[in-house]
């Protein structure tokens, strides 16, 4: 008997390999083209590309986790996303495509100095590496949990996953990543369209959620907010506003457009893309939980899923699956962009293949893809672990905003200072559990804290400024 779901998942990934393909082959052996593809991408390209690189395990499987306890607040998290997105569109867009910079690290160091660039550096990688990993992990527990007759374990689902995402972005680069989105995007709507409205209506998942939340009224089931609480929700909106305004993935991709208009309206639209795919997974969750009382949060969306005919099932595992995909290869061609262009092509032994950019990028593809793939194999909590690793970039926001921004207040070694600031609140947070209750449980909100108060405090004592 046929695997529906499954041919379904296959022909998806033979449609992208095949588009890669055509991509690699018009990229015409462009190193910088591979990586950059800059300027090539209208506002609606970039508009998917931004929403496809926020819609990935956290912003559905992880959400409709989150949900099981937290009710429909946990859909704020993708209009946390939205509102980073806007606010990078209005501020710092137009700003970062006039200055010339290709990485954040290169800004960085013309800013900062070398010694700031350095730690810049590192932060990057961390926070991308970690974005990866997840997507992996999260693309695993997803074709495990719906094909558990193909894959044995999770373990091997994110080795396919892995796998899979690695190829797209080696095979096209980041032309690939931008046009395959489209594809993306729409699998996405879809999937997650046709799953919530037949689990709502076709399997009695509204009724049972409104049954639940009327009997257990200490728990905000169905309130846009009460679940996550304001702390919770602006936790969020502070982190994804230093995401989007920092991280090379992301900001990576307003170079990719053909004008700032293009790039403006590309975030802008992109933001409006990610937010009903946040508030429909977190609906699955809660209708999972009302449906399925006895089950766990972490297999909410995948076990309601499985109920529903093949065909939909399939269609909305390939949806979820994009999602992870979508965010994994726009994080794999930002970080190997941070590792190419600011790390190997920087020593005397990289300079030797300056002629090889192509070839060079393409291993480099492949190197970063098999340590993140190391990496995902430590994680468990998915929402949780993928928060930490964006905190980091609320350090690396000052350092941006403030250089573009306020060159004349920065001060020279306030770049080093605050990255570093902000890893040493990671590993606080993570030594000294106390200081969550200091700061309502929010990461997003010590970080910010710490990291603005030694940015200011830096840049007043220091002299030289970076303009």
């Amino acid at each position: 008997m046929f695997n529906i779901p499954f041919i379904i998942v296959l022909v998806y990934v033979a449609l992208l390999f095949a588009l890669s393909i055509f991509m690699s082959v018009k990229a015409r052996r462009d190193g910088e083209n591979f990586l950059l593809y800059k300027g090539k991408n209208n506002m609606w390209l970039t508009a998917v590309t931004i929403a496809g690189l926020a819609i990935g395990g956290a912003s559905t499987i992880g959400i409709a986790e989150n949900a099981f306890t937290k009710g429909l607040s946990a859909g704020w998290y993708d209009l946390a996303w939205a509102i980073g997105a806007v606010v990078c569109s209005l501020v710092l867009v137009k700003k970062l495509r006039a200055s010339g910079y290709t990485t954040i690290s290169e800004m960085t160091r013309n800013m900062y100095g070398t010694a700031a660039e350095k730690i810049m550096i590192v932060s990057m990688i961390i926070i991308q590496c970690g974005i990866i990993a997840l997507q992996y992990k999260a693309g695993g527990s997803i074709l495990y949990s719906l094909l558990p007759g193909v894959f044995s374990d999770v373990k091997t689902a994110t080795l396919f996953s892995f796998i899979i995402f690695m190829l797209i972005a080696f095979v096209g680069g980041m032309g690939s990543v931008s046009v395959s989105n489209i594809m993306n995007i729409t699998l996405i709507y879809v999937g997650v369209i046709v799953a919530t409205f037949v689990v709502l209506f076709n399997e009695g998942g509204w009724d049972a959620a409104v049954a639940m939340a009327a009997a257990n009224p200490d728990v905000p089931y169905m309130s846009l907010w009460e679940g996550m609480g304001v702390s919770g929700i602006l936790g969020w909106i502070v982190v994804m506003c230093g995401n989007t305004n920092s991280v090379q993935g992301a900001v990576q991709i307003a170079l990719t457009s053909r004008s700032d208009k293009d790039a403006v309206r590309g975030f802008q639209i992109g933001a409006l893309m990610m937010i009903p795919v946040g508030f429909l997974c977190a609906l699955l969750g809660v209708a999972s939980k009302a449906l399925y009382p006895e089950g766990v949060a972490s297999t909410a969306l995948p076990v309601i899923l499985m109920s529903l005919p093949a065909g939909i099932a399939g269609l909305t595992l390939a949806g979820l699956w994009a999602a992870d995909m979508s965010t994994a290869c726009s994080m794999l061609i930002g970080l190997s962009t941070t590792c190419s262009r600011d790390v190997f092509f920087k020593t005397k032994f990289g300079k030797r293949f300056e002629e090889k950019t192509f070839l060079v990028n393409k291993i480099i593809i492949a190197i970063v893809g098999t340590v993140t793939y190391i990496v995902s194999t430590q994680f468990t909590s998915i929402l949780g672990a993928m928060q930490k690793a964006l905190s980091l970039a609320i350090g690396t926001s000052f350092i941006v905003l403030g250089g573009l921004l306020f060159p004349k207040f920065a001060g020279k070694r306030a770049g080093f200072f605050t990255i570093l600031a902000s890893i040493a609140c990671i590993i606080t947070w993570s030594l000294f559990p106390a200081i969550g209750k200091v700061f309502f449980n929010q990461i997003g909100f010590y970080m910010l804290a710490v990291c603005g108060i030694v940015f200011i405090a830096v840049s007043l004592l220091d002299k030289e400024k970076v303009a």
